[in-house]
């Protein structure tokens, strides 16, 4: 297993380095995101230097990523040249300097020692959930492509590669986003678990820059809400987010916070109790300044439970914990009605007085609905789902989704991110990534990793009711958590007893090879015979009729004219750029009240300019007539390498003209 270690970080760090030279030197967009090279570079040197120190930088730094360019700019207007995904660069900075120590000096050991110990196996469901990861984006840009008929080109395949930060949701090529970022997380994750060993090196590297981090970003959140500056989506009137983009990622964080908070508020140090009182009270402060329902109403459960707990046990500083947590209590309480902005108070009334399914679903903010479109969507493919990072895309289909919710904004994310992992990922990817923290909390949890476990649950309890973990670098601060996992005081020694294989009855071992071969022939058959099922057919994407202001066509054109001539006149032109290589056909139809007068076939043998001249000499003067233009495929000049439009193309349609009769 030590091998497949090894190759894996190798291929995956040398992967991840291409990537960030790509995306950095050789996008679309000439442009040289100063920043983003900054923060590599820092981190790649910090990590050469002692890779503790670079771990600790990235940790402090990855919360500030996703909101630092909105708020540097709202309050100095100034803009940073940087692209998206900072933490990206910075994941990426501290792996490079991994690799080159352990390649160029003897500081570094990738292995921790030949037993296979509780650690190995977290680093097997760690590299099978990288596998399923791999797999089902494969699948998700296969049936991608094959909605939007558009031929793979591994030019456009790099092109992408190279632009991955630019592209949106609906993209054929965007799940290799997740491909690069999980890439980066699940990568990470593994090497923590050999460089972070003892509890000094959990605080030095984790706990202590986190917490800092986490401080200036509730205290600024406090700040921002009192003053009114800083950047806030949604206006300082309705809430915060600090520095993450909206109001329900930053409340879901601050949630952590204070979770995270009342784990050290038990400490039998007086002055740790007391730190870890304030700083739970700034967290709940920041909770409630999101003004995020969710993330309040979860707040008073936890605050309310751990009240409970601290009541049951009998812990020396007793009192001092009872009484800090009641002014936990009594200050959540005041906080949430005296910046209840969103109304919190009268949606909870809504939901307990709703007469009908629509009125608890207005008073739940379109959840129920939404969830249930979830599950109607898993359904369809509950193997191995829809393919990572097409959930946003596929929801926009109406006919699919089922959800007016989703049809109103053009698709969107599923507001439950274990949700959005099921329908993505299917059963399998679903619980893969379960068993990972599950594992954590089970195996690998004792009096220094509680808080680890702690903090991923406080992390988990945002994304219940969001998805705030779509962001890379909260993300990636999951993965790093579960990295931080190995600790034990003496790290020479295994973190447990080596891991005996259990020996199954003959009955049960013929059972598992059973299940597996059936869930493998199943998932074989399922993407197999998916392609041209709802929602994997070319109606949505590229013969949706569309026609864009520079005259382009979708691959599907239809339109009504006239007739006032001999002969309907065509002027297009052919931009397929792999029209020599892939011949393309263009069918050209004519049809009046549902029956067709005229059909032309055209094959294309490049690109260029082209005229046809249709018949209607028989027909009626003032009768209409429907035009029909289809081509055999469309054209996406990104998906072939050749520009930055992302739209599923047909023919450039110029000139429809009649001649005098």
């Amino acid at each position: 297993m030590t091998k497949v270690i090894k190759f894996h970080f190798f291929a995956s760090t040398i992967f991840l380095s291409i990537c960030f030279i790509l995306q950095i030197f050789f996008n679309a967009y000439n442009t040289l995101p100063w920043v983003n090279i900054v923060l590599f570079l820092g981190l790649l040197i910090s990590t050469i230097i002692n890779p503790i120190y670079g771990i600790c930088i990235l940790v402090f730094l990855l919360p500030f990523t996703a909101g630092f360019f909105h708020q540097t700019q709202a309050l100095f207007n100034i803009a940073i040249p940087m692209v998206d995904s900072l933490s990206l660069d910075g994941v990426i900075g501290v792996l490079f300097g991994v690799l080159l120590l352990y390649t160029f000096t003897n500081r570094l050991k990738l292995d921790r020692n030949k037993s296979w110990d509780k650690a190995s196996l977290l680093e097997s469901i760690l590299i099978a959930f990288h596998l399923i990861i791999i797999i089902t984006i494969a699948i998700a840009i296969s049936r991608n492509l094959y909605q939007s008929v558009s031929p793979y080109s591994v030019k456009g395949f790099f092109y992408n590669l190279a632009n991955i930060r630019y592209l949106s949701f609906h993209d054929d090529y965007f799940p290799l986003r997740d491909l690069v970022i999980f890439t980066a997380a699940i990568t990470l994750s593994i090497r923590l678990l050999n460089l972070i060993r003892t509890p000094s090196q959990l605080k030095q590297s984790l706990l202590i820059p986190l917490a800092i981090a986490t401080t200036i970003i509730l205290g600024y959140a406090l700040w921002s809400k009192l003053t009114g500056l800083g950047y806030n989506r949604d206006g300082v009137a309705t809430g915060v987010n600090s520095f993450l983009p909206d109001i329900h990622a930053y409340g879901g964080y601050a949630l952590a916070a204070v979770m995270g908070g009342l784990y050290y508020l038990s400490s039998t140090n007086v002055l740790i109790k007391w730190i870890a009182g304030a700083f739970s009270l700034l967290a709940v402060a920041g909770v409630v300044v999101s003004a995020s329902r969710f993330a309040i109403v979860m707040l008073g459960i936890v605050v309310i439970s751990y009240l409970f707990f601290v009541f049951r046990t009998k812990n020396r500083g007793k009192i001092t914990t009872v009484i800090l947590s009641i002014i936990l209590v009594l200050g959540t309480a005041y906080l949430s009605v005296h910046w209840d902005n969103r109304g919190l108070f009268s949606r909870l009334y809504s939901v307990f007085h709703s007469q009908s399914f629509e009125d608890f679903n207005t008073a739940l903010s379109q959840r129920p609905d939404i969830f249930r479109s979830n599950l109607l969507m898993y359904s369809h493919y509950p193997i191995l789902g829809l393919g990572k990072g097409i959930f946003y895309r596929q929801s926009s289909i109406a006919e699919f989704s089922q959800s007016h919710f989703f049809a109103q904004y053009n698709g969107e994310n599923a507001h439950n991110y274990f949700l959005q992992i099921l329908v993505e990922m299917g059963l399998i990817g679903l619980v893969i990534f379960c068993t990972l923290f599950l594992y954590q909390g089970l195996y690998l949890r004792n009096k220094h990793t509680g808080i680890i476990t702690l903090l991923i649950l406080g992390l988990f309890s945002g994304n219940l009711y969001g998805h705030s973990l779509l962001l890379p670098n909260l993300l990636f601060l999951l993965f790093i958590l579960l990295g931080a996992s190995n600790i034990d005081k003496e790290p020479e020694k295994s973190i447990s007893p080596t891991i005996r294989l259990i020996q199954l009855p003959k009955t049960w071992r013929y059972f598992l090879i059973a299940m597996t071969t059936t869930l493998i022939v199943g998932a074989i058959y399922e993407v197999k015979t998916s392609y041209g099922k709802l929602p994997f057919q070319s109606q949505f994407f590229c013969y949706k009729p569309a026609e864009y202001s520079d005259r382009q066509t979708s691959g599907l054109f239809k339109e009504t004219y006239t007739v006032t001539g001999k002969y309907l006149m065509l002027n297009y032109i052919v931009h397929h750029a792999d029209a020599q290589r892939r011949p393309l056909t263009i069918d050209f139809n004519l049809e009046q009240q549902g029956q067709t007068i005229a059909y032309y076939q055209r094959l294309i043998n490049s690109p260029g300019e082209y005229q046809e001249s249709l018949d209607i000499s028989q027909l009626k003067t003032g009768s209409n007539i429907s035009l029909q233009i289809k081509t055999s495929r469309c054209f996406t000049p990104m998906n072939l390498g050749v520009g930055l439009d992302k739209r599923p193309l047909g023919i450039q349609l110029n000139k429809v003209l009649q001649d005098s009769r």
